[in-house]
């Protein structure tokens, strides 16, 4: 009896998994082969270009995450909370960006206890919990993948723009990109499990739950998560046709009731956080809340849908050629080499749907393999690599070693098995057929299903959003995950490893372009600005905490022609008016930032790229007042937008200090200005206003006019 349970478990195993899952779904990671070795690499990388990679891709990066979050939840940050935030738009969900940030707010309670945080601080706690979440699905890739197409997936997307810079940023469309991952992981999932609904009573509920759970966070997090989920919302739903199909109906009503249950009462938990959390604020802010068509409840996600429906708005933000996410944005996000791969895989998986489609109905055609050998492509991509065969003869000499002692090898070659395409169909009233269904449990190939939905999520939500004039690299950022799935499949096709040099040209060509373009936006783009506000943080933490603030703590800091300033990671300049941090864009002239950083000489620092320092020091030159002094250079900063000035500035100056932001002390000269103060009647202001704060000078009063405005 022994032997016999030994035996049925060994077919079990085999006849449940594919020989590529013998080993533990982690041994993915191990250090022993070559792809745990390249896993541990990339990871490095990553891990490199999270924590120092101050590179700023766009100011959405910060705007829609750090900076509404800390200036919520830290009163004593000075943040600015952008106008999707404010209650009369309403465009941004407060309860996504909580779950978004979940780690973050363990981290942070923890540093406050420790000390006050730096910007350093908060920049390194974010930048780690959205690694983190890149740890954790590339956790569940290995648990629902065959090991050799896991393998593939985490070489290809560990080295991906994705993975490498766009996932290790407090994006929103990064915690869009992992809910869509964690949604086509359990609907595959979902898919390959065929025992649930066969056990009766709650089995199987869990699944409705969760697919509820993560469709109401991915449409909180962004309203374009609808569009790319589609898909997959109609394959969950034609999945319960199927099982419905069996003779299991009441199991796939249940299961869809759950579904849908746990689906509004996650969105009604989302709605009722945000209406509270939005009417708080209209009322505090005196203002008329955005709510949904004249009711109370105010729903982020539709707010957002109805603002990009009108041309007009979306032109305030840019408006671009339709066609520019299929020809530039989707080579750019997921990579030329992986688009060639769409195109080759797409022809040939078509070619084979269409070829056994006249063989097995569409319901059960993915539930058994085919017996056919006539398609060449189909029995080539059957054919077992020399590690698989490796692998079977292990199994089949372990199962063996096993049964030798209890039962003849002519004998048990010859016990009769039950098929799995029989099993599936067995009475579930029948008990012989019950034990049998224990012992016997069919493996279900999600290689058709997983390609499949991968081409309907990319081609569905590219048409979609293509329509919508205003069109970003990052939006498409969810679909580099399911062209990573076509990408591993299409490597174990024939097609490709019949072809070693093209498949090895093509990887090459993966790897080059998604390097270049990690050291363009996380290294270079705009990368000096952060490294200047972790400078202008620390200077201003040096400062005394007790005296007159005006003298005593004053400090002028001004940046110019910079990406949005994220004040977030300023933590200690604080609420109070002194001291002082202003950025300025580029509706401001630099004759105006000149007399604005004039007012206070001698306490004013300036920050702009090498490109517009010649234009400052020339309307410093003509105004009179002021000598421009660079004290520190915070490089490599390229301004993509700015790059013609760029090479103009190259000229003059050279390439390590055209590409940085200069640091600029803003110093009065000797010599009276146009008001007729001196350096020394300054100093003998200063000293009286100690003496005598309520005596102030006019033209202090002036100044000071200015400054607040």
């Amino acid at each position: 009896m022994c032997c016999r349970s030994q035996r049925n478990g060994a077919k079990l195993w085999i006849s449940r998994i594919p020989f590529a899952h013998i080993s533990s779904p982690l041994s993915v990671f191990s250090l022993r082969t070559a792809c745990g070795r390249i896993y541990l690499a990339l990871f490095l990388l990553r891990c490199y270009s999270a924590f120092f990679g101050y590179g700023y891709i766009h100011p959405d990066e910060w705007m829609q995450s750090g900076e509404p979050y800390f200036g919520f939840t830290l009163p004593s940050i000075d943040a600015r909370v952008p106008w999707e935030w404010w209650p009369n738009n309403a465009l941004r969900s407060i309860s996504a960006l909580q779950i978004q940030y979940l780690g973050v707010g363990w981290v942070k309670v923890l540093i406050k206890e420790l000390r006050a945080p730096t910007g350093y601080d908060l920049f390194l706690v974010q930048r780690l919990s959205s690694m983190l979440w890149t740890v954790y699905t590339d956790i569940l890739v290995t648990f629902v993948f065959p090991p050799k197409t896991a393998r593939y997936m985490l070489c290809l997307f560990g080295i991906s723009t994705a993975a490498t810079t766009f996932l290790v940023r407090p994006f929103s469309n990064s915690i869009e990109a992992h809910q869509l991952v964690l949604c086509f992981l359990q609907v595959v999932i979902f898919y390959r499990n065929r025992t649930w609904y066969r056990q009766g009573g709650l089995t199987g509920s869990h699944w409705g739950v969760l697919t509820g759970l993560i469709a109401a966070d991915g449409f909180f997090s962004r309203f374009t998560f609808a569009i790319f989920a589609l898909p997959l919302g109609a394959f969950f739903g034609l999945n319960h046709i199927r099982i419905a199909a069996e003779g299991y109906i009441r199991p796939a009503l249940r299961s869809m009731a759950v579904a849908i249950a746990s689906l509004l009462f996650f969105a009604y938990q989302h709605v009722h956080s945000e209406t509270r959390f939005y009417t708080q604020g209209g009322e505090n802010d005196g203002v008329q809340v955005a709510t949904l068509w004249g009711t109370r409840w105010i729903i982020p996600p539709i707010n957002a849908l109805l603002y990009n429906l009108k041309t007009e708005n979306v032109a305030q933000h840019g408006l671009h050629p339709r066609w520019l996410h299929a020809v530039v944005n989707l080579p750019m996000m997921i990579g030329v080499a992986n688009i060639i791969v769409l195109f080759i895989h797409g022809l040939h998986f078509v070619r084979g749907v269409l070829s056994d489609s006249a063989k097995v109905s569409p319901i059960s055609k993915t539930d058994v393999a085919s017996s056919s050998k006539g398609d060449e492509d189909r029995a080539a991509r059957d054919t077992t690599t020399k590690e698989e065969e490796d692998e079977r003869r292990a199994v089949e000499e372990s199962i063996k070693t096993a049964t030798a002692k209890c039962k003849p090898a002519t004998e048990a070659s010859t016990e009769p098995e039950v098929s799995s395409s029989k099993a599936a169909t067995m009475s579930a009233s029948d008990p012989a057929t019950a034990e049998a269904r224990e012992e016997v449990v069919e493996y279900v190939d999600i290689e058709p299903v997983a390609v499949s939905l991968s081409f309907a999520i990319i081609i569905f939500s590219l048409l979609v959003l293509s329509i919508s004039p205003h069109q970003e690299a990052r939006f498409l950022l969810p679909l580099a995950f399911p062209s990573t799935v076509i990408f591993a499949y299409a490597l174990q096709h024939p097609y490709f490893t019949l072809r070693p040099k093209f498949t090895g040209i093509l990887l090459s060509l993966h790897v080059i372009q998604h390097v270049l373009q990690l050291v363009l936006f996380s290294f270079l783009h705009q990368a000096g600005l952060l490294p200047a506000l972790f400078s202008i943080d620390r200077s201003i933490s040096r400062l005394p905490t007790d005296g007159y603030p005006l003298f005593d703590r004053y400090e002028h800091h001004l940046l110019y022609r910079t990406f949005t300033v994220p004040f977030h990671l300023i933590p200690s300049k604080g609420r109070g008016m002194y001291p002082r941090v202003e950025d300025y864009d580029s509706s401001n002239s630099p004759a105006y930032v000149m007399r604005m950083a004039s007012i206070a000489c001698n306490h004013t620092t300036l920050y702009a790229p090498a490109w517009v320092v010649r234009d400052l020091n020339s309307q410093a030159i003509w105004q009179g007042r002021v000598e421009l002094w660079s004290t520190s250079k915070f490089g490599w900063h390229v301004d993509m937008d700015h790059l013609p000035e760029t090479w103009e500035a190259v000229k003059e100056v050279g390439w390590k200090e055209a590409f940085t932001i200069q640091k600029l002390e803003i110093r009065c000269k000797s010599y009276p200005d146009a008001e007729g103060v001196t350096r020394e009647d300054d100093q003998v202001i200063k000293k009286q206003m100690k003496e005598d704060p309520q005596q102030q000078q006019p033209h202090e009063e002036e100044e000071r006019l200015h400054i607040d405005l």
